[in-house]
């Protein structure tokens, strides 16, 4: 099977400072993987290559196939890969509903992402309609980041620290809502320090240390090795 996103070799930094080294993962289409590392380990900076927010030195990005090395960020973007970034980054003067209709992507299928779909999957940001980014809540801005990626009807989400400052309540509501996208069917990337919740979602998970990827498996071979998580993830 042909990977949806596939990472190959990559080498990319900032300035003159490497931060990735030969980094490679894929993603099969239908599959959710993690992306795992302490801060500072090149996770953040994996997504920003992939979405041609970074240029990368050497290596490729593919998409089904086919290379997107040369593509600016808005044209990776429309081929279907929805970003919701580290920080939530919403527009803060901005309704919710200017946010979300502001890159929002027709759907190619009747059962695509509209607007009353991601409302009816984040009821509280249709009661939030007219209020503005700055205005809502942590969380709410957390559905509102995922909301306006669906808007885009990606065909692979991708989620930098899906539920990082979030109340443990809203971090459930977010996983939930993953597992729901998954179980229709949606690709998802996702970055996050929960590692409870990343081993029952995702399928594969890759783990990075300064860099590169040093491990590789699913969520059984994960749990196997007990040394992973002292190892790499240990703060």
């Amino acid at each position: 099977m042909v990977p949806l996103l596939e990472v190959k070799d990559l080498n990319a930094g900032y300035g003159m400072s490497q931060v990735l080294f030969d980094m490679s993962l894929h993603v099969l289409p239908g599959q959710c993987v993690s992306l795992q590392g302490r801060n500072g380990m090149g996770k953040t900076t994996t997504v920003r290559s992939i979405m041609a927010q970074l240029a990368h030195t050497s290596g490729q990005v593919l998409w089904k196939g086919q290379s997107i090395d040369r593509l600016a960020d808005f044209e990776v973007a429309r081929l279907g890969i929805g970003l919701v970034p580290e920080g939530r980054q919403i527009f803060p003067n901005l309704t919710v509903w200017e946010n979300l209709v502001a890159t929002a992507r027709a759907p190619k299928q009747s059962e695509g992402w509209t607007l009353e779909r991601v409302y009816a999957l984040f009821p509280r940001l249709a009661d939030r309609a007219k209020h503005f980014g700055n205005q809502l809540s942590g969380g709410e801005q957390q559905m509102l980041a995922i909301g306006r990626a669906l808007m885009t009807n990606p065909e692979l989400l991708i989620l930098d620290e899906a539920t990082e400052g979030l109340s443990p309540l809203l971090r459930q509501e977010i996983w939930q809502t993953l597992s729901a996208l998954r179980e229709n069917g949606l690709s998802i990337l996702v970055t996050d320090k929960n590692l409870k919740q990343l081993l029952t979602l995702c399928d594969h998970h890759y783990i990075v240390e300064k860099g590169q990827c040093v491990w590789s498996g699913d969520s059984t071979a994960f749990r196997a090795d007990a040394s992973l998580k002292q190892r790499y993830l240990a703060a």
